[in-house]
């Protein structure tokens, strides 16, 4: 059985032409290196070396070995790179689960982001429903998702990203547009663009209505952000969903204003208990939180919100 170490040892001495140079390349005794040499040619059959007037010279046998001795040492070279780079997190894959309103803002920039830092990693996105997300992670098939509700389950680690208040969305031209904050009674009456009452923010948006005694006309239900933004940019009505999709700058016609009262949108990254975190994983969730928080202050200036509501 021929050792990759034994043929370390014959490398280096073909190298350097001489057993102690060897010696020291390796950082072995010259013993250590003769006796290697000796096991080698034994598992081989062959002679390696021979001394001729004092020189140690390779054989010509040995000498057809070299390229593809020197080959195999490429290769264990390439996979020390490697290993080194996904050690550091510079290399690998990681497979992200999420909405799909969150795949269009947060998860998008922040996978752009990670890609220019470490283009050697491999991305693939999924854009699930939610209880698509968490099934996925609930059985180890992506290395982490990412969602928008509060709802998680035993075996999963969960670390809130952002806190961002829902937003009015609507056409720059719309005459609710000259109002510095929309409430319930404003929109009670308007043509309205949000997501279904089975989902977080959709009851939040009903209720706050219902808790004024006010109509609920809601035209038009969505499950992804955009859709809601793309229809109000068409003045279909006015949109109120989260304010990601307004920093892509994608939407040039519209406005965003606060909806009070408050109703916030908490992103959340979830984790398996049961799957280990890689070092690829762990750097992408910071960058994840970097964008989620750069994009909520983007999102205050804009609505020129008091910087004290912190998320």
């Amino acid at each position: 059985m021929i050792n990759v170490r034994h043929l370390a040892v014959f490398r280096a001495v073909a190298k350097t032409g001489s057993v102690s140079a060897a010696a020291r390349l390796l950082h072995i005794s010259q013993p250590a290196v003769t006796k290697t040499l000796h096991v080698l040619e034994g598992s081989l059959g062959l002679r390696l070396f021979e001394r001729i007037k004092g020189r140690l010279l390779i054989t010509p046998e040995a000498q057809t070995l070299m390229p593809q001795v020197e080959r195999l040492f490429g290769n264990v070279d390439a996979v020390q790179q490697l290993t080194e780079e996904i050690r550091q997190g510079f290399a690998g894959s990681l497979t992200v689960a999420t909405v799909a309103t969150l795949a269009s803002s947060i998860v998008s920039v922040a996978i752009s982001r990670f890609h220019r830092e470490h283009p050697k990693v491999h991305f693939d996105l999924k854009a699930f429903s939610t209880r698509q997300v968490l099934e996925a992670v609930t059985n180890n098939q992506v290395d982490l998702g990412v969602v928008d509700v509060s709802e998680s389950r035993p075996d999963m680690d969960v670390h809130e990203l952002c806190r961002a208040d829902i937003v009015c969305v609507m056409r720059s031209d719309h005459r609710l547009a000259t109002l510095p904050r929309i409430s319930p009674k404003d929109i009670a009456n308007e043509t309205m663009i949000t997501f279904t009452e089975d989902t977080t923010t959709g009851w939040a948006i009903r209720e706050a209505l219902r808790k004024q005694k006010l109509p609920v006309h809601i035209a038009f239900t969505v499950n992804h952000t955009l859709s809601a933004f793309s229809l109000a940019q068409e003045g279909s009505g006015i949109a109120v969903v989260d304010p990601f999709p307004m920093l892509l700058g994608s939407f040039p016609k519209l406005v965003m204003r606060p909806f009070r009262p408050a109703i916030e949108s908490r992103p959340r990254v979830l984790l398996s208990k049961t799957r280990p975190t890689s070092v690829i994983s762990g750097l992408f969730v910071k960058t994840l939180q970097a964008v989620a928080d750069e994009m909520v202050a983007e999102s205050r200036l804009l609505l020129k919100l008091p910087q004290s509501r912190t998320g």
